[in-house]
C-alpha cells in the first residue's frame, strides 16, 4: 500500500502590488519547476496566464500551479490582489488547508489584507504572513509587525529579521537558528512541560520548538512571519521550508466515498470546458461516473488533469486532499458539490458586487454574440449575475469595480472577438419592506390551472438576507409544489415594487391548495410571484444602499478639509489618530456619495494621501437620497398581462 502522500492545498494571498505572483514565480523557479523567472512587469510570470493579465501586470483569475519540493507536493493557488476580483478570491479560500498572506513592507496593512486576514480568521485556515519588499525605500517590517500584532493577532512568531532594509541589497537574519529568546519565549508557553523546562533553565531542542510550533500553526494559535524579497529571492526559501515543516498535511482518507467542490471553471483548448476540484475525501478515475449533489444528477468524468507549469496534463486520477481538473461536465457549475456534501466546508462571502452596468456591442449584429458570451464569462464568475432582458434587448451585469469593467471589455474583445462599451456603472440598491404583511394569489383561470397561496411577509434584521419557511402541509399543497415554490423565492425577490432585489425579510407560507386535475407545473411559482409583490405592496419597502469602510492617511494640514468632506458625503469617522505629521481616519460613507472621492482627494491634497476602501453591508438610505427604478420586463402586479407571458402567450411587454 502507497504511504499517504504529502500535500499542502495553498492560497498566496495579498491586497494588490504586494508581490505575491512575484513569490510564487520564485517558488516555482526553486522548486525546478520552471528554468527561468518570469516577471509581472514584462508580462512573462506563468501564474498570469491571460493576455490581459500579461498585458496589464495584474492578476485577474487566480491560478493554480502544483510542483513537487522536498517530498511536498504544492498545490499553489495565486490570486488577485485587487478588490475588483474578490469573487476569486471568495471561491478559493473554500479549498485551502493553509495560507501565505504577503504583505508589502512599504504599504503595511491594506483594505484587501484586512479583509482577507478577516476571512482566514473565520474559515480558521492556518496563515503565515511574507512581509515582503524589504529591498524598497521606505520599507519599515518592524511598524509594520507591530500593525500586524495590533491589528491581526499578538501570537505572531518572528523566523527571520531583515538586515540592510531599505537598502537594494538587503537581506534577512535567521532567527530560528539563533534559538532568540524572544522566539524561544513565545513558542514554549504554548506548551506546558517546555515551558516548564525552559524555566528551569533547559534550553528546548529545535525539534522540540518545531514540534510545538507546529501544532500551534495547525491550531491557529500561532502566527509564523517571515520577512524578504521576493523579487531578489531573498527569504523565499524560507516560506517554502515552512509551508513544508508548519502547515497540516491535506487530508488523505481514499476509502471514504468521494467528496468534492467545483470552485473554478475554464477552457483547454484540446479538452473544452474544465472544472476545477478540491476533492475531500474518496478517489476519482477516467470514466467514473458521480453524483453531482447540487444539480441532483450524475456527471460522467472523460478527463482528469492537473496543472503542472503552464498546461494541463492528463494524470487519470484524483485522490482525496488533492486538486485536479475534470472534463466532460458541460453543465457543472461553480460551487457545485461532488459526491457526499458532509466533508465539503460552507461557502464564504468575501463581498459582494456594488455596481451594475449596462452591456452594449458597437455592431449591433454582435448583440446575441455578446449574450452568449457574457452568459459564458458569468458561469465562470456566477457574482456576474448576468441579465439578459431579451424584452428590452439590453444585457446588465454586476461588478465591482472599474477596473473590472476595463478587463470585461478586453476580454471581450481578444477572447470571443466582440468590440463592446458599457454604459456608466450605477449604485445597486436594495429593498426591504417597512412592516409585515399579508400577500395572495387564487391562480384559478383559465384553466388548466391552480394554485391558491397566501404568504406573510416579516422584515428581518440587517444583513440577514431572506429566510422562507411553509406552515402548509402536504395535504394541501403537495410536496413538489411546495418545492417548486421554495426553489424560486429568490428570483421572485429579484426586483421589488422599487425595482431592486429584496433582502432582509422573512417569507412564511402561511395557506393555500392545489387541485389534483387542474393544479400544474409551473402554477405555484407564478402564483407566488404575484402573491409577493402583492405582499410588498402592502408592506411597502425602503432603500438600502451600499457602505463603504474607509481609510485615509494624509499630512495634518489636510485633516479640516478631508473631515469635512466625510460629513458632506454623509459619512461618520472615529477619533482621529496623529504620528509624524500625518493623520491617520477610518470610518464609513455610503457608495453614491464617495465614488469620485480618490480622484477629489488627490486633487486636494497633491496626491499626498492615501485612500483605501471595502464594502461594509447595507444600510438603509435617508428618505429621498436613493433611487428607484422601474420595473424590467412584465411585472406580476400586472396580474392579467403577467399569466399571458407566463403561459407562453405574449413575449413582448
Amino acid at each position: 500500500m502507497a504511504p499517504p502522500r504529502n500535500i499542502r492545498n495553498l492560497g498566496i494571498l495579498a491586497h494588490v502590488d504586494a508581490g505575491k505572483t512575484t513569490l510564487t514565480e520564485h517558488m516555482l523557479f526553486l522548486s525546478g519547476s520552471i528554468q527561468s523567472i518570469g516577471r509581472v512587469d514584462k508580462g512573462t510570470s506563468l501564474s498570469d496566464k491571460l493576455e490581459v493579465e500579461r498585458r496589464r501586470g495584474i492578476s485577474v483569475q487566480a491560478s493554480t500551479l502544483s510542483f513537487m519540493w522536498r517530498d511536498v507536493q504544492f498545490n499553489i493557488i495565486d490570486t488577485p490582489g485587487h478588490m475588483d476580483f474578490s469573487a476569486e478570491v471568495e471561491r478559493t479560500l473554500r479549498v485551502l488547508d493553509c495560507a501565505v498572506l504577503v504583505l508589502s513592507a512599504v504599504a503595511g496593512i491594506q483594505s484587501q489584507t484586512k479583509l482577507i486576514w478577516d476571512a482566514l480568521s473565520d474559515l480558521k485556515i492556518p496563515v503565515l504572513l511574507f512581509i515582503n519588499k524589504i529591498d524598497r525605500i521606505g520599507a519599515d517590517s518592524a511598524l509594520l509587525i507591530e500593525r500586524i500584532r495590533d491589528e491581526f493577532s499578538s501570537d505572531t512568531v518572528l523566523l527571520n529579521q531583515p538586515e540592510r532594509e531599505g537598502e537594494s541589497d538587503a537581506t534577512v537574519r535567521d532567527l530560528f537558528d539563533e534559538e532568540t529568546p524572544d522566539l524561544i519565549e513565545t513558542i514554549v508557553a504554548r506548551d506546558d512541560q517546555l515551558l516548564e523546562h525552559y524555566l528551569d533553565g533547559l534550553a528546548p531542542s529545535k525539534s522540540a520548538l518545531s514540534k510545538v510550533l507546529r501544532q500551534g500553526v495547525k491550531e491557529r494559535q500561532l502566527f509564523p512571519i517571515l520577512c524578504g524579497s521576493a523579487k531578489n529571492n531573498v527569504g523565499t526559501e524560507a516560506v517554502m521550508a515552512a509551508i513544508a515543516a508548519y502547515f497540516p498535511n491535506a487530508g488523505n482518507d481514499t476509502a471514504a466515498p468521494v467528496s468534492g467542490v467545483v470552485f473554478k471553471l475554464g477552457n483547454d483548448p484540446k479538452a473544452g470546458r474544465i472544472a476545477g476540484v478540491r476533492l475531500f475525501t474518496g478517489r476519482l478515475k477516467n470514466r467514473d461516473i458521480i453524483l453531482n449533489y447540487t444539480a441532483g444528477r450524475e456527471e460522467k468524468i472523460t478527463q482528469i488533469k492537473k496543472s503542472f507549469k503552464n498546461s494541463y496534463e492528463d494524470t487519470g486520477i484524483l485522490e482525496a486532499g488533492d486538486i485536479g481538473f475534470l472534463c466532460g461536465l458541460p453543465d457543472v457549475q461553480i460551487g457545485d458539490v461532488l459526491g457526499e456534501p458532509g466533508p465539503v466546508p460552507g461557502n464564504y462571502r468575501l463581498t459582494e458586487p456594488i455596481l451594475s452596468a449596462q452591456v452594449m456591442p458597437k455592431d449591433k449584429a454582435d448583440y446575441a454574440l455578446l449574450g452568449e458570451a457574457l452568459t459564458h464569462l458569468s458561469s465562470e464568475d456566477p457574482h456576474l449575475n448576468f441579465q439578459w432582458l431579451s424584452e428590452e434587448r439590453e444585457l446588465h451585469v454586476k461588478i465591482m469595480g472599474r477596473i473590472q469593467m476595463e478587463i470585461l471589455t478586453e476580454i471581450l474583445n481578444t477572447r470571443f472577438g466582440i468590440d463592446a462599451a458599457f454604459s456608466e456603472p450605477t449604485v445597486i440598491y436594495k429593498e426591504t419592506p417597512v412592516r409585515a404583511a399579508l400577500g395572495e394569489e387564487s391562480y384559478t383561470m383559465p384553466k388548466p390551472c391552480w394554485a391558491i397561496v397566501k404568504f406573510h411577509l416579516v422584515p428581518g434584521p440587517r444583513g440577514s438576507g431572506v429566510s422562507y419557511h411553509s406552515e402548509v402541509g402536504v395535504n394541501d399543497i403537495k410536496q413538489k409544489y411546495q418545492s417548486e415554490m421554495r426553489a424560486n423565492v429568490h428570483e421572485a425577490l429579484k426586483q421589488g415594487i422599487k425595482g431592486w432585489e429584496v433582502t432582509d425579510l422573512e417569507i412564511v407560507l402561511v395557506e393555500g391548495n392545489d387541485h389534483v386535475l387542474h393544479s400544474r407545473p409551473g402554477n405555484f411559482k407564478l402564483a407566488m410571484n404575484i402573491a409577493i409583490l402583492k405582499g410588498l405592496t402592502e408592506a411597502n419597502t425602503a432603500l438600502l444602499e451600499p457602505i463603504l469602510a474607509f481609510r485615509i492617511v494624509a499630512p495634518e494640514e489636510y485633516l479640516g478639509k478631508i473631515s469635512s468632506d466625510i460629513i458632506e458625503m454623509r459619512g461618520l469617522f472615529d477619533p482621529v489618530k496623529m504620528a509624524d505629521g500625518h493623520f491617520a481616519l477610518s470610518g464609513r460613507f455610503p457608495l453614491a456619495t464617495s465614488m469620485t472621492y480618490a480622484i477629489r482627494l488627490s486633487a486636494i491634497t497633491g496626491g499626498k494621501a492615501k485612500l483605501s476602501t471595502y464594502f461594509d453591508g447595507y444600510e438603509l438610505c435617508p428618505e429621498g437620497a436613493g433611487v428607484s427604478r422601474a420595473y424590467k420586463g412584465i411585472s406580476p402586479l400586472d396580474r392579467s398581462k403577467y399569466i399571458l407571458k407566463m403561459r407562453g402567450a405574449i413575449t413582448a411587454a
